[in-house]
């Protein structure tokens, strides 16, 4: 007899075994996406052209800010001024846009400096500003009622 005779295991692709055997193919090593060189040329464009632009944005009361260059961007990021969400224009946008929205800006803006910067000043000058606050507040706050106590 021939092994062609023999019945074949059929195992359904709902079945618990083909889920086990599934999950017991390992998975191929993770390989980035090779650029050519047009492609980093064009991203290079890209970088080049967002850094030498200039820039309007829209603060929070809505109103056009600018013209300005990337670095005064970078201090309004770490001043607070601007974040991800804040509308910008510049040449070559055919309306405002989200800075995250814009390709390369964001990581322009938000340089390692700028992220030290950003957490510096929030750590040192903001956190001990808003305590302060909450505390000079807490002590104007009227005192406790005994009165509304016994009502409820």
């Amino acid at each position: 007899m021939s092994d062609s005779a023999a019945p074949k295991k059929v195992v359904k692709k709902g079945s618990k075994k083909a889920a086990a055997e599934e999950v017991a193919k390992p998975m191929p090593p993770f390989k980035p996406a090779k650029m050519t060189h047009y492609d980093r040329q064009l991203v290079d464009y890209v970088r080049c052209a967002t850094a030498k632009n200039i820039w309007y944005y829209r603060d929070r009361m809505s109103s056009p800010r600018g013209p300005c260059s990337l670095p005064v961007l970078r201090e309004a990021w770490t001043q607070g001024v601007i974040d991800e969400n804040t509308l910008v224009w510049g040449q070559g946008l055919a309306d405002w846009l989200p800075v995250k929205n814009v390709r390369t800006l964001v990581p322009q803006i938000r340089t390692v400096e700028v992220q030290v910067a950003t957490w510096v000043k929030k750590q040192f000058a903001l956190k001990p500003a808003l305590a302060h606050a909450r505390k000079e507040r807490a002590e104007q706050r009227a005192q406790p009622n005994p009165q509304v106590d016994t009502m409820y």
